[in-house]
């Protein structure tokens, strides 16, 4: 679903007063947090979709990668998870089905997870997802709040998954271009996420999915009440994808994102529309992007770097815009 019909049927909603919510659906978050002691909290989040690729055990990787996500957004660890299968029963064989739930097993056994069961229907469609419960010191909790003009933001992977998977059915798409994407969605951000919460640097952390990068940073900023300038050229791609945007594929999601986030982005100077188009591109389990203070920029690169885990440097948070409707400056 797009942002700007999201937006309009949960608009509509009362937030419920709990005492013990500490993020809720009201805080257009990654994840719910939920105080069950005075030292301990709950994450809950839920994530399920369409396949992205044509092998059945890689898309179930995908899935549960992608749901895991949020959690490990917030600084949680994932601990449990339900699956949820949407599978046309008598249409396909159930060999695909049951390669979906050994990748999203597998992936979940990688992530330290107990799988308790799930809930299955026959649908039209097969979609998979889980629904995941993390937990969390509740003086450790991250959220898309607290970024701090002067911090640096950087991102933990490439850009451009959603171009990919729009453009599997296309003869031009190269294997190459398909592998990188298959292997940066399939990949926990959990390496990432717990590298960020040891070093406690970070200022606010979020995940780049369905919104891409324009959008969920634009949610981070107005959460922090603060903007942004992102350099485009620093973005990094992965290979082909720049390509594939200049044949013309320009996924639903993404046009979608383009027309809702566009009233909080400015351009500065001669850019790259395609480098643009990139970041307002729909992502499927994308990567975590952190707001670092200035001074710890070289002790998180080290950290990264020591752990032969990717870090890319894109921007920097900035004071309040005079114009209160812009929250990021693509540069």
């Amino acid at each position: 679903m797009g942002p700007e019909d999201l937006s309009k049927i949960i608009g509509k909603l009362p937030v419920p007063k709990c005492d013990n919510v500490i993020v809720g659906f009201g805080y257009k978050d990654d994840a719910g947090v939920y105080k069950i002691s005075d030292d301990t909290c709950l994450i809950q989040t839920v994530d399920f979709f369409t396949p992205v690729v044509d092998d059945p055990y890689v898309f179930g990787q995908i899935a549960a990668a992608n749901a895991l996500s949020d959690v490990y957004a917030m600084g949680g660890k994932p601990i449990t998870a339900l699956n949820i299968a949407c599978f046309p029963i008598n249409v396909i064989e159930k060999e695909v089905f049951s390669k979906i739930l050994l990748g999203g097993l597998h992936k979940m056994t990688e992530a330290g997870v107990a799988l308790l069961g799930g809930h299955s229907i026959d649908d039209k469609e097969i979609k998979y997802g889980l629904s995941v419960t993390g937990i969390c010191d509740i003086n450790k909790i991250y959220s898309n709040q607290g970024a701090k003009p002067g911090d640096i933001l950087y991102l933990t992977k490439k850009l451009g998954t959603g171009f990919v998977v729009s453009a599997i059915c296309k003869d031009f798409l190269k294997q190459d271009t398909l592998n990188e994407a298959e292997l940066s969605m399939s990949k926990l951000n959990k390496y990432a996420s717990e590298l960020a919460v040891s070093s406690k640097f970070p200022n606010a952390m979020t995940d780049i999915t369905g919104f891409g990068l324009a959008g969920h940073l634009s949610e981070m900023m107005i959460a922090s009440d603060t903007c942004c300038e992102i350099n485009l050229p620093s973005l990094p791609v992965i290979s082909g994808t720049m390509e594939l945007i200049n044949k013309g594929i320009n996924p639903a999601g993404t046009k979608r994102n383009r027309e809702y986030f566009s009233k909080y982005v400015s351009v500065t100077g001669e850019f790259d529309k395609i480098l643009l188009q990139l970041a307002f591109g729909a992502e499927t389990s994308g990567g975590l992007i952190f707001a670092v203070p200035e001074v710890k920029m070289n002790d998180l690169k080290n950290l990264f770097s020591d752990e032969n885990e990717p870090l890319y440097e894109i921007g920097r948070i900035l004071d309040k815009n005079t114009d209160n409707s812009i929250y990021i400056n693509f540069l």
